[in-house]
């Protein structure tokens, strides 16, 4: 769904190479939560001829911190504080598709999760991340 948020992301990451670097795309954005695409590359391949498994934590936190953003101010970073990844299969090829959710926000703590999938919708990953929220210097 293309919406204000969709415009504010996409612009926002105009200045993010190293999602542009490895493909990432919007797919999907609403209020807590967001869906991220990658179409998987040989670049993105560990010797074993499956995606690395640092490229689906990049996702996980990715879209968790794509979601995050949804409920923040104008007024506020987020930065991740922790994050835990629970690997189920490999991929090596298709489009790996990313959904994540914010089940908690605080004062100054959000916490979300994520699942990763293939594009047979077969779960690839799962995991969960913790935000960190910081005033903008004025």
């Amino acid at each position: 769904m293309k919406n204000e948020l969709w415009d504010k992301e996409i612009h926002r990451m105009k200045n993010n190479h190293f999602r542009e670097l490895i493909g990432v795309k919007l797919e999907e954005i609403d209020d807590g939560k967001a869906i991220l695409i990658l179409p998987v590359s040989k670049k993105l391949l560990q010797p074993n001829q499956v995606v690395h498994g640092g490229v689906i934590s990049v996702l996980i936190d990715s879209v968790i911190g794509t979601a995050v953003r949804t409920i923040l101010t104008d007024h506020h970073n987020a930065m991740t504080a922790e994050m835990n990844i629970n690997y189920f299969r490999p991929v090596s090829k298709g489009v790996i598709k990313a959904e994540g959710k914010i089940i908690h926000k605080g004062g100054t703590l959000v916490v979300g999760v994520a699942d990763i999938f293939d594009e047979d919708g077969k779960l690839l990953a799962t995991g969960r991340a913790t935000y960190v929220l910081k005033s903008k210097k004025q």
